[in-house]
C-alpha cells in the first residue's frame, strides 16, 4: 500500500486545532494530517486569565490533545527548527525520523505574550504550577498593578477586582484611554466605568519605566516609576502587552517573507505565503500581515478558509480568498461579557461555538 502524502500544521492553537481537525476529517482516506507541537496540552487562553482567581479551574483550561482527531491524525510533540521547501526538520525523533516530509504545510505558530495571557511551559504539571502560583500571590497581595489596557489588562483587572473587593488594583496604560484609538469612546468610557464600579484605579498617558534587571516573574513586592514621576508600589505585577508573532521559524525558508517592520508573514488573501514558490505553504492567525485584530476566533476563520483551499488544490479547484469581517471584541469584567464594536451577534456565537464551553463559565 502506498504511504499517504503528508499535511502538516506546525502549531497546536486555536488555528491549528481547527484546520487540523476539518482536513483529517475530509482527507484521512488520502493524507496523513500531522500536527507539530511542543506542548503536551493545549491552553484555552481565552478563559485562563479566570485561573488567577479561582481555584481548580486551570484543570478545565489546560487540555490534552489526546483526543483531537479522530481517525489517523498524529500529534507529534517537539519543534519544528526548520523549514525546507518540501520537509521540516523537528528537534526530537519521530516516526518520520527528524525530517517529516510534506505536501501541504499550514504555519500556525502564534504569538507571544506574558503570562497568564499565555503560558510557556511544555506539560501540563509545570503549566499548573504557574498559575497557582500566580494566584496565590494575588490571593496573598494587598496592591496589584496591572501595565497595560489592552483587552488582556481589562479582563484581568476584572477578574481580580470582582472577586477581591478588599485589594487595591491599579491598571496603567500609556493611551489616555483603553484599548487603542480603533474603538470608539463610547465603548471605552463604558468598559472604563466598569471598572471603577469595581474600584479599579485607573491610570492613563503613562508608561512604566521597567529596571534594567526587570521584574522577574512579578509576585514579589515592587515600587516602579513612570515617565511622569509616579511611584506606582505593588505586591504583584502583570504586563498585559508586548505580543510578539512567532515567525522566526519561517525566515528558515526564505526571510524576505518577513516583514522587517512587524515582523508577521506576508500572505495572500488565499493565506498562502506571499511567493510564487511556496504556494502550498499557508500561514494563520497572528503571525499573518493581515489588517485586522489578532484575535483567537479569526484564527479560527483563517483555518476554515485554509482548510477549503487546500482540499480545493488536491481537488483542482478555485481557492477561496479570506476577507476581514468587521471588528468585534468580546471583554468579559468578571463574569460579565462586555462590549462589542459592533453589536454583531453572529460573530459572537461563531466564537461560542467554536471553542470549548468553559469560555464563558
Amino acid at each position: 500500500m502506498a504511504t499517504k502524502p503528508n499535511i502538516v500544521i506546525v502549531g497546536g492553537g486555536y488555528g491549528g486545532i481547527v484546520v487540523a481537525t476539518k482536513l483529517e476529517s475530509a482527507l484521512h482516506k488520502t493524507h496523513q494530517i500531522i500536527l507539530i507541537e511542543r506542548k503536551t496540552h493545549f491552553y484555552h487562553s481565552i478563559g485562563g486569565l479566570r485561573a488567577v482567581v479561582e481555584d481548580g479551574f486551570e484543570h478545565k483550561i489546560i487540555i490534552p490533545y489526546d483526543n483531537l482527531f479522530k481517525y489517523n491524525g498524529k500529534v507529534v510533540h517537539s519543534t519544528v527548527t526548520t523549514i525546507h521547501k518540501k520537509e521540516v526538520i523537528v528537534n526530537t525523533e519521530t516516526k518520520w525520523g527528524t525530517r517529516i516530509p510534506f505536501e501541504y504545510l499550514v504555519i500556525a505558530t502564534g504569538s507571544t505574550y506574558p503570562r497568564p495571557g499565555k503560558l510557556t511551559a511544555e506539560n501540563k504539571e509545570e503549566s499548573v504550577d504557574e498559575l497557582v502560583a500566580q494566584r496565590n500571590a494575588v490571593r496573598n497581595a494587598n496592591k496589584i498593578l496591572i501595565i497595560g489596557g489592552g483587552p488582556v489588562g481589562i479582563e484581568l483587572a476584572g477578574e481580580i477586582a470582582s472577586v477581591y473587593q478588599d485589594k487595591e488594583v491599579t491598571l496603567i496604560h500609556t493611551a489616555n484611554h483603553l484599548l487603542n484609538e480603533n474603538f470608539p469612546k463610547k465603548m471605552t468610557d463604558l468598559l472604563a466605568k466598569q471598572l471603577k464600579k469595581l474600584n479599579v484605579k485607573l491610570i492613563f498617558g503613562e508608561f512604566v519605566k521597567f529596571p534594567s534587571s526587570g521584574i522577574g516573574d512579578g509576585l514579589s513586592p515592587l515600587t516602579l516609576e513612570t515617565d511622569k514621576g509616579t511611584q506606582i508600589e505593588s505586591d504583584v505585577q502583570f504586563v498585559a502587552f508586548g505580543v510578539r508573532p512567532n515567525t522566526s521559524i519561517i525566515g528558515t525558508l526564505d526571510q524576505s517573507l518577513i516583514e522587517s517592520d512587524t515582523s508577521r508573514v506576508k500572505v495572500r488573501p488565499t493565506l498562502q505565503l506571499d511567493n510564487d514558490n511556496y504556494d502550498h505553504i499557508f500561514a494563520l492567525g497572528d503571525i499573518t500581515n493581515i489588517n485586522e485584530t489578532k484575535l483567537a476566533y479569526r484564527a479560527g476563520l483563517h483555518a476554515e478558509i485554509i482548510a477549503k483551499n487546500i482540499i480545493a488544490r488536491i481537488n483542482n479547484k478555485k481557492l477561496i480568498e479570506y476577507k476581514p469581517g468587521p471588528e468585534v471584541i468580546i471583554i468579559p469584567i468578571g463574569k460579565v461579557l462586555f462590549s462589542s464594536l459592533r453589536r454583531n451577534w453572529t460573530m459572537v456565537k461563531l466564537l461560542l461555538y467554536k471553542y470549548p464551553n468553559n469560555l464563558v463559565n
